[in-house]
Parts: structure tokens; C-alpha cells; sequence
């Protein structure tokens, strides 16, 4: 089945450099809790009322130029760990600072920022709805992966309710536990997607 135009555009470039998906670095999954555990809950239609108007609020401060795409358990329909997940994708680094700055100023410094890739995590929560806000740039090599496997999971039902399987299999096992399952789970598809993309 064919991808999104958008994706396919990128893919040429973007598959020669994930021929080899780039390794977990040694002890990577060390940080995640032994002890604390997952908890996975059940989708719930009614969280779209609180990303259209997390969306609405988002175009409003970046501007047209800003892509802003939903994804994750909850664009998908399936269980998950509850929070929403959204993209805002931007052409360049200079792209890059000004949407940064809007977004300091109206939710705070990210839980994560890494300006040598660049890429940011925001935290907001809306009404009790916990979001990650990620700002990344179009082309880099994480983000057209994340589309692509998202893509294929839409595009393929008998793997999504796979993927929703081992999250309720894990529900209440470690973080490290089902982080790690889950890393082995899509590192499988992807590679099945990456084929599928250059075959199409």
C-alpha cells in the first residue's frame, strides 16, 4: 500500500541512511524505572475534542508554516499510556529557533532539548489531558522513520492490534520491561516498512 506523498518525497535520501537502523547506545534503557510500572489505558474517542483545540491554539502561534501532525496510540485509536502525542515539523534551523521561542514562551522550557540535532519535547497538560509537543525538523532521519512507521501501522490493522497487544500485555510490568519490548517491536516493523517504501 502506497505511503503519504509527503513521506515518499523524503524517502529516497532519508532510506539511504537508515539502511541500519542507528544502535541504542550501551545502557540506554538503564534509565528506565525496574520497579515503576506501565500503566496503560484503554482509548477514549472523546481525547480528539482536546487535540483539535490543542491543535487550534498551536496554528495560531506558529503560523501556517508549521506543520502539525497527530501521532502516536491515541491518532492510531489504540490503548496506550494516555498522553497525545504531537509533531510540529519545520523546514530549517532558522525555522527551527523562532517556533523554539514561541514555544518557551507560552509552555515553559521542554522536558527535553537536544540543539546540536535540533529536536524538543513540550510538556502541556489541557483540561487533564497530558500532550508532548515535539519540534523537529522535516527531513531528519528520526522524524521521517516515526512517520513512516506510523504510516504503516494505519496502513496494516493486523500489525496495529499486534501493537496494541503488547502494550496491554505489558500494562503494570516495568518501564524497562516494556520499553524494551517495545523498541524490539518496532525496530522489526520498521525494517518491514523501509522495505515496503523503496518497493513502492
Amino acid at each position: 500500500m502506497p505511503i503519504t506523498p509527503h513521506v515518499k518525497k523524503l524517502l529516497p535520501s532519508a532510506l539511504n541512511n537508515m539502511v541500519e537502523r542507528k544502535a541504542i547506545p550501551r545502557g540506554w534503557f538503564r534509565k528506565f524505572s525496574r520497579t515503576k510500572t506501565v500503566k496503560i489505558h484503554r482509548f477514549d474517542r472523546a481525547i480528539f475534542g482536546a487535540v483539535k483545540r490543542v491543535k487550534a491554539k498551536l496554528r495560531k502561534l506558529l503560523g501556517k508554516s508549521v506543520e502539525i501532525e497527530h501521532r502516536g496510540s491515541t491518532a492510531l485509536g489504540i490503548s496506550g499510556q494516555g498522553e497525545v502525542d504531537l509533531y510540529l515539523r519545520v523546514r530549517g534551523k532558522k525555522d527551527f529557533e523562532l517556533a523554539f521561542e514561541k514555544l518557551r514562551k507560552n509552555f515553559g522550557w521542554p522536558g527535553s532539548y537536544y540543539p546540536d540535532e535540533p529536536r524538543a519535547r513540550f510538556n502541556y497538560n489541557h483540561k487533564g489531558v497530558k500532550f508532548e509537543i515535539m519540534l523537529v525538523l522535516q527531513n531528519a532521519v528520526d522524524e521521517v522513520e516515526g512517520r513512516l512507521f506510523f504510516n504503516y501501522l494505519k496502513q496494516h490493522k493486523d500489525i496495529l492490534k499486534r501493537y496494541e497487544e503488547l502494550k496491554l500485555k505489558y500494562a503494570l510490568r516495568s518501564k524497562y520491561e516494556y520499553q524494551i519490548a517495545k523498541h524490539k517491536f518496532i525496530t522489526k516493523i520498521l525494517d518491514a516498512a523501509k522495505r515496503n517504501a523503496k518497493q513502492n
